[in-house]
C-alpha cells in the first residue's frame, strides 16, 4: 500500500512498516527456536520447545490488533472511496483510471490491493478476526499468568545476584 500510494519513503510510514517487519521477524524467530529446541517427550514424540511458542502466542494477542491498526493508518483515506470491480465497466471507468492510478499501479491494481487490505483491516470479517486473535489463546490475564509460571526465572535472577556479588 505504501509503495502504491508513494508514501514508502516518509519517516512515519517507514516506522510503521518497520514495526510490522519486527513483529514478523520475532514470530519467525520464535517458531524457528521452538523447532530447533524440539525434544522427544516421554512417548518418543518430537515436540517443539514450549516456551517460545507460548511467548509468541501471548504477544500475538496484543500485536495483531496493532498490525491491523497500522494497515488502517497506511491505507488512510484510500479506504474511504473504493470502487467495486463492476465500477470499471461503467461510464466512470476512465475517471476511475485517471484519478486512482499511481506511478506504481493501475487503478484496478490499486483497487484490488486496497480491497484486500479493507477485508483485513476494516470489514466486519476484519473486526471479528481482531476479536478472535485477542481471545483465541484464552483470557489475556490467564495467558500472562501461564507464561509467567512457565518461564525459567531463577537462572536470570541468579545471574543478577552473581553480577551484584551477592551470595545466594
Amino acid at each position: 500500500m505504501a509503495r502504491t500510494l508513494g508514501s514508502e519513503e516518509l519517516p512515519h510510514v517507514k516506522e510503521r512498516l518497520a514495526e510490522l517487519m519486527t513483529y514478523t521477524e520475532v514470530m519467525k524467530a520464535s517458531l524457528r527456536a521452538a523447532e530447533t529446541d524440539a525434544r522427544r517427550d516421554q512417548w518418543g514424540v518430537m515436540c517443539p520447545d514450549e516456551l517460545p511458542l507460548e511467548a509468541i502466542r501471548t504477544l500475538f494477542m496484543s500485536v495483531y490488533p496493532r498490525m491491523v491498526e497500522i494497515l488502517q493508518l497506511l491505507g488512510s483515506s484510500s479506504f474511504m472511496a473504493l470502487p467495486s470491480e463492476a465500477d470499471f465497466e461503467t461510464p466512470l471507468a476512465a475517471e476511475i483510471e485517471r484519478y486512482l492510478a499511481t506511478d506504481t499501479a493501475t487503478a484496478r491494481e490499486r483497487v484490488q490491493l486496497f480491497h484486500l487490505a479493507w477485508d483485513v483491516a476494516c470489514s466486519a470479517f476484519g473486526g471479528r478476526q481482531v476479536l478472535y486473535e485477542r481471545f483465541f489463546a484464552g483470557d489475556p490475564l490467564a495467558r500472562a499468568g501461564f507464561l509467567y509460571s512457565l518461564y525459567p526465572k531463577e537462572p536470570l535472577m541468579e545471574r543478577v545476584r552473581e553480577f551484584l556479588g551477592k551470595d545466594n
